[in-house]
């Protein structure tokens, strides 16, 4: 792994696949393809998402996406801690979030929040999402 001075991380592929154990803790799939559960040697949890290999995403816009990506950092965002960038293989690796998703964590506490905890998910995602549309000065569209 060799690793910038902002603390992102280019993890090589052995790598991944030791801290997922051979991609086998699949915990979810979106756009961009499966999402899996590892640990990383120094205990660590992370999630990495792995680019579905039929994906038109080429190796630029990959990487011009990682660039934006590891730019975003904010306490409301889920930080990107690297990638792995091997033969056809993309990964994006993410801290974990033990939850797996905020939707998941909110429906599967349903009817645990208080009306003040609900609104405090509500002020913290609309925080993320002022700072990725007009704080970070990136200019980033969320999808």
């Amino acid at each position: 792994m060799s690793e910038s001075n902002s603390g992102f991380s280019l993890y090589t592929f052995a790598e991944v696949n030791d801290a997922t154990e051979n991609f086998s803790k699949r915990v979810g799939e979106g756009g961009f393809g499966p999402v899996f559960e590892g640990k990383l040697p120094n205990g660590e949890q992370i999630a990495v998402k792995r680019l579905k290999l039929n994906s038109v995403q080429g190796l630029v816009e990959f990487k011009n996406e990682i660039r934006l990506i590891a730019k975003l950092q904010h306490i409301n965002l889920v930080r990107l801690l690297g990638c792995c960038i091997e033969g056809n293989e993309r990964m994006l690796v993410y801290e974990y979030m033990p939850e797996r998703s905020l939707d998941s964590f909110i429906i599967g506490s349903s009817g645990k929040f208080s009306w003040h905890v609900r609104a405090r998910i509500i002020e913290g995602i609309a925080q993320g999402l002022l700072y990725i549309h007009e704080q970070s000065h990136l200019c980033v569209v969320h999808r």
